[in-house]
């Protein structure tokens, strides 16, 4: 492999380095799994964007407040989006 294309490949897998790190230094408590921005969204059928986009507005009106603020971005444990999701479907409900 040439120098260039190196550099290419180190700047691609940067950010996976980056999210690996940051992982590797939180204790994620058991049972729950990690959900990045990406994930929350097709969970719960918005686009990564869109997701983002709640988050700089600050609005939490349709989505989980991130658990974890790390250096690669929010994350959301998938035990507490479950637990946000049943009280959404409640109060939606009327209860």
């Amino acid at each position: 492999m040439d120098i260039f294309s190196r550099c290419v490949y180190n700047f691609c897998m940067i950010s996976l380095m980056v999210k690996d790190a940051d992982l590797s230094r939180i204790e994620v408590p058991e049972d729950y799994e990690v959900l990045d921005a990406t994930a929350l969204g097709k969970r719960l059928g918005f686009k990564r964007d869109t997701v983002l986009a709640y988050l700089s507005r600050r609005n939490f009106g349709r989505i989980p407040r991130p658990n974890r603020q790390l250096a690669m971005g929010p994350i959301w444990y998938e035990k507490s989006v479950r637990e946000w999701e049943a009280k959404e479907g409640d109060r939606a409900r009327g209860k």
